[in-house]
């Protein structure tokens, strides 16, 4: 009886380990098939971020056809109605979506143009009261057009003396994220985030009006395809004499087709009463030299963004400039 009774212990502890066995196999399993899923979801993703990054490569250089193949159509001619801005260009490839929306480049102020007091880097063109007027022309109250010409001022230059409304490296060590300014030019434009008085507020009130390029030239304006919310960009580039108002009517009255020449534009109302001496007429065109593009890759797990510009060579052709990922 006492042999018995152990058997049928053993037997009970042996189905008790296997019972064990199977539940800890299972839950093995379970978690094993949970992370392969897992690891299939972050795969397929991880391919369609490489697809898109790559469709957006693609894009750029596809950009670059565009841009010339438009062109070609008009002679270089552009205007504010010109078919090459008239609407966003869409086409498919195999996992998504791919969008170019162009503009005008040349239409802004050039950041890194700015003249700063550095005997080294002369190669700006801006002045500071140009930069100011721009931005009291974008609805910024003069104080505050002040404190950001001198702050953008005193990020890029090399010295460390700080500017009457600016601030040198001290300015940002109390910050969340202490740092130094960089003592040279921007790299994009969101290196504006991290300048004081450059609130999300103010780069949206000047957004259709500045750009950063990797020189220090500004390209002259196409005054052809100006918008009348840059009106504020024509009377800062063109002259001292003519108020933002008088660039608005300008921009509104202009013909139909656009002027023909910088000469007819000269002739206009508000414009002819300025002195030559006073005017920078070497600031306006009625060709456009630098084209810029947005390209927006778009699948199911997401979009991706990139700025690319593309710029007028010797031989008349459009190349690339530059490209970068967006964050507008």
């Amino acid at each position: 009886m006492m042999k018995s009774e152990n058997r049928d212990t053993e037997r009970g502890a042996t189905l008790l380990s296997v019972l064990l066995l199977i539940v800890l196999m299972s839950t093995a399993a379970l978690a094993a098939t949970d992370a392969l899923a897992r690891s299939v979801h972050v795969s397929r993703v991880s391919t369609d971020r490489a697809d898109r990054f790559w469709a957006a490569r693609g894009a750029i250089s596809v950009g670059e056809v565009i841009v010339n193949e438009m062109l070609a159509q008009t002679n270089g001619k552009l205007d504010a109605d010109s078919a090459i801005f008239a609407e966003p260009i869409r086409f498919t490839y195999p996992r998504g979506v791919i969008t170019v929306d162009l503009y005008d480049a040349t239409n802004c102020l050039n950041l890194n143009s700015l003249v700063l007091s550095d005997a080294e880097d002369a190669g700006g063109t801006v002045s500071t009261d140009q930069l100011h007027r721009l931005l009291e022309g974008a609805g910024l109250f003069s104080t505050e057009a002040r404190e950001m010409v001198d702050t953008l001022a005193d990020w890029m230059d090399a010295d460390s003396s700080p500017r009457a409304f600016g601030g040198e490296d001290a300015l940002y060590f109390d910050r969340d994220v202490p740092h130094r300014t960089p003592g040279q030019r921007l790299v994009s434009r969101q290196d504006l985030r991290a300048i004081k008085g450059y609130t999300p507020e103010t780069r949206a009130a000047i957004s259709d009006l500045v750009c950063v390029r990797s020189d220090t030239n500004n390209p002259p304006m196409n005054i052809n395809t100006l918008t009348e919310s840059q009106a504020p960009l024509l009377a800062a580039r063109l002259s001292e004499e003519l108020s933002v108002s008088e660039a608005e009517r300008l921009i509104l009255s202009r013909p139909s087709g656009g002027w023909l020449n910088v000469e007819e534009f000269l002739l206009s109302e508000n414009v002819v009463s300025i002195a030559p001496e006073l005017r920078r007429d070497h600031e306006l065109s009625t060709v456009s030299s630098v084209i810029g593009a947005i390209i927006t890759v778009s699948s199911g797990t997401g979009d991706i963004a990139i700025d690319a510009l593309y710029g007028r060579g010797d031989n008349g052709r459009f190349v690339l400039l530059n490209s970068h990922r967006s964050l507008r």
